[in-house]
């Protein structure tokens, strides 16, 4: 059984990395990978990679939470150890947590399909 023959050669894992960050197609690096905020196209509308059957679920999350926790968690002490007033530090530290998981979860989804789907190529 051969496999089938594909228009775009598989790309470094590290130029699919920066191509993803950038939230475009891995393989081709035109083509988008996501179609609303963290739903993934179906097929790139340029290369026609099936970037939809890439199953990043969990991963993601995990990974965000892995990596903004701590530093999430030591600016909060230092705003809470202030000596501001809880009603100013509590908005702040609350706007500060969801403003970065906000940023930084289709740039970490987007990393994950990259690698997901360079090293299931071929």
């Amino acid at each position: 059984m051969t496999q089938p023959a594909h228009a775009y050669p598989t790309p470094r894992l590290r130029t699919a990395i920066w191509r993803g960050l950038r939230f475009r197609c891995p393989v081709c690096g035109k083509g988008h990978i996501f179609r609303a905020y963290l739903k993934q196209v179906d097929t790139c509308e340029v290369c026609g990679e099936p970037i939809g059957e890439i199953p990043a679920e969990d991963g993601p999350a995990w990974l965000t939470v892995l990596t903004l926790g701590p530093v999430l968690v030591a600016l909060t002490l230092f705003i809470s150890m202030s000596g501001w007033p809880m009603w100013v530090t509590l908005p702040i530290s609350a706007g500060m947590v969801i403003g970065a998981v906000l940023a930084w979860l289709p740039r970490i989804k987007a990393l994950v399909i990259a690698v997901l789907l360079v090293s299931n190529r071929d």
